[in-house]
């Protein structure tokens, strides 16, 4: 299942936030659930709150890398939207056919981006 970071509980594009979203959609091709972000501001417990709702994969706009890390921990792969603003669908569709890029251990520094002028407003690049 697909975790989509959503800056309202009706949005339909991803959000540029990510531990401070506060909402997330959970959708796995037929069916999508949005739910709040119970740790919304504290980037890298969303890792393990996206896991507990069965959560496999993620996409983002702007993430920092102790939020990576989170994820990388939790075992969920993490995707980068590179700056595109897609839709719910495209999102789960490009993940399907592989046209998002996933991050590694030898790309993930070259894409992730906190965002907020490379300043971390939710902690994560301190944990």
């Amino acid at each position: 299942m697909l975790a989509i970071p959503l800056d309202k509980n009706k949005s339909t594009t991803i959000s540029k936030l990510f531990g401070n979203a506060p909402y997330f959609a959970l959708y796995n091709g037929s069916k999508l659930n949005v739910v709040k972000n119970e740790v919304c501001g504290k980037g890298p417990q969303s890792a393990k709150f996206l896991k507990d709702l069965g959560a496999t994969s993620t996409v983002y706009y702007h993430m920092g890398e102790g939020v990576y890390n989170a994820f990388v921990e939790n075992e969920i792969d993490v995707y980068s939207s590179q700056h595109q603003e897609y839709l719910i669908s495209q999102a789960y569709e490009m993940l399907e056919s592989d046209d998002l890029v996933k991050l590694n251990g030898s790309n993930y520094k070259e894409f992730l981006d906190p965002g907020s002028n490379g300043e971390c407003k939710c902690g994560c690049e301190n944990s």
